[in-house]
């Protein structure tokens, strides 16, 4: 099976490469704002080979193509010499290129020689051969990466039963797939229900809760093989769990929709034990609440019956989107939405200084 990157767009693409280098190379990287890089997408923290604290730092650069080509050392003339300043600032110990450009061995000889003569201390080329390999052989940088699941076949991965269901949540997802922006909210959910099988997302209305929990039920089939089941109520999820099978349960607004419902609370604090034996044994819960929903109801609330309820929180705050990705996600809805043209043309010289108001997120 084959994934057309180039249809990911150059924002998404550098997220994979995020999760790339965190999942696959096992080096948590430090992504930096285009314009004010240095001549850097990214820079690895912490050194390939070796603890040496002198031996300097590495970086990262993402090579993106709209178009399926080969990669040749033409394509990454301009980058050369941005290489040897780096090298000279010590900034360049090893330089990693990924690309969903394919690449030749030659190529890739003549440019590993091209940038060690510019003084890096190692190059290493990544390509879309590459990529792709690590895409079919790790579910979790697929969950990293949601994007990915609306390009591939996902019946490659999902027997059938999952299959349908992941189907099913892909066709109510839409258009928002495509739009989703991978925030840090996101990558601390995944590592949230991975790292404690449950996750409780607090955020504003229309924060992203929703589509953050979809790809988290389309990941879990996906990694877990979890058969996804939606609840309303305490005594919903009283009835569907099932001790020994594989599920994944998302359970939205649990304590209210758009005010606190005092009644709730007891009745969790009720199913809260049969929670906390169901996440020992491999169960995964997803919870959203609204903020100020979520301060109403946790007094009344017995966390010792379920204590990873209150370690395992994500808030999700829109007022501390980065200037980029409030643009990227206006971006995205903007190029995927279905606006008239004229409209589009009428606002797209604001769209640079609109991207940083607040009240657009709100």
């Amino acid at each position: 099976m084959t994934y057309p990157l180039h249809l990911l767009g150059w924002k998404a693409f550098q997220d994979l490469c995020i999760a790339l280098a965190e999942e696959c190379l096992r080096r948590p990287v430090q992504n930096f704002l285009p314009g004010n890089d240095a001549g850097r997408d990214g820079a690895f923290v912490g050194r390939w080979d070796g603890d040496d604290p002198g031996a300097g730092a590495s970086t990262i650069q993402c090579k993106f193509t709209s178009k399926p080509s080969n990669l040749s050392l033409s394509i990454l003339t301009d980058e050369l010499e941005k290489a040897r300043k780096l090298a000279k600032r010590r900034l360049a110990a090893d330089y990693i290129i990924l690309t969903n450009h394919s690449i030749s061995g030659a190529s890739e000889l003549k440019i590993k020689e091209a940038f060690e003569k510019q003084g890096v201390g190692r190059c290493r080329v990544f390509g879309y051969e590459w990529i792709v390999r690590q895409v079919r052989s790790s579910p979790r940088l697929r969950m990293m990466a949601p994007r990915l699941y609306g390009l591939g076949d996902l019946n490659e991965f999902l027997d059938e039963r999952a299959y349908a269901q992941a189907q099913l949540i892909l066709s109510a997802l839409g258009n928002d797939l495509q739009r989703l922006v991978v925030t840090e909210a996101h990558r601390k959910s995944v590592r949230a229900i991975s790292a404690h099988n449950l996750v409780l997302l607090l955020g504003a209305p229309a924060a992203g809760k929703s589509t953050i929990g979809a790809s988290l039920a389309i990941g879990a089939a996906d990694i877990w093989q979890c058969a996804t089941i939606k609840v309303t109520s305490p005594q919903e999820l009283r009835e569907r769990l099932s001790p020994g099978d594989r599920q994944f349960f998302w359970i939205d607004d649990a304590w209210g929709n758009t005010q606190y419902q005092r009644q709730t609370s007891e009745l969790w604090n009720q199913v809260f034990p049969l929670m906390q034996a169901a996440v020992a044994s491999g169960a995964r819960f997803l919870m959203t609440s609204r903020d100020y929903i979520w301060q109403a109801a946790r007094g009344d609330l017995k966390f010792q019956a379920l204590p990873i309820l209150s370690k395992s929180q994500v808030v999700i705050n829109v007022h501390e989107l980065s200037t980029q990705e409030k643009a990227q996600i206006l971006y995205n809805h903007v190029k995927l939405g279905d606006q008239p043209p004229a409209f589009r043309a009428e606002i797209k010289p604001s769209l640079p200084g609109d991207s940083g108001a607040e009240r657009l997120f709100t």
